[in-house]
């Protein structure tokens, strides 16, 4: 649950962060693949980056979530945590990934709300992002539990029969 200090702080600056919340994606996205072009080339689709799909999905769910930690803070958003946890999961996500994603995220909240950006406003969405982030990290590491045995789910297989099913 939100504090109650970081819930106000939250609550107030939610209208500046969700009208530019478009420009920081697209800035998280630029310093993110700068630092680390691997994981465009490894693990983001470039198609839903080309087309902006990825950048709105991200802006929406933390905004989302942020909103909803606010107008209703004794529930957890399970179906928005679960459905962005499976795909994290089928994608072999890393607890220590979020860390990166926080550095980069912040830089561009930064950039682009410059001075409104307080010690109080940062110190109030980092709570944000660490709750939504354990969150997630906790579903994945159950998700990982009952599917695999860890990171990727890979399991040994072998081919017993190959059947020619078209000319």
């Amino acid at each position: 649950m939100l504090s109650e200090q970081s819930a106000a702080t939250v609550r107030a600056t939610l209208p500046a962060v969700g009208a530019a919340i478009g420009e920081i994606a697209d800035r998280f996205y630029e310093r993110l693949f700068a630092a680390h072009p691997e994981l465009l080339r490894d693990l983001f689709n470039r198609g839903n980056q080309a087309s902006g799909t990825q950048r709105r999905a991200l802006a929406g769910s933390i905004a989302a979530f942020a909103t909803h930690l606010v107008e209703r803070p004794d529930e957890r958003p399970d179906v928005l945590l679960n459905r962005i946890a499976h795909k994290h999961a089928s994608l072999g996500i890393a607890p220590e990934q979020y860390a990166t994603v926080r550095e980069h995220l912040f830089a561009a909240i930064a950039e682009v709300l410059g001075d409104a950006v307080t010690p109080e406003v940062e110190a109030a969405w980092d709570e944000v992002y660490w709750l939504m982030a354990n969150a997630l990290i906790a579903i994945e590491q159950r998700l990982y539990a009952q599917h695999g045995d860890g990171r990727g789910g890979w399991r040994l297989w072998e081919v017993v029969e190959r059947v020619e099913e078209t000319a």
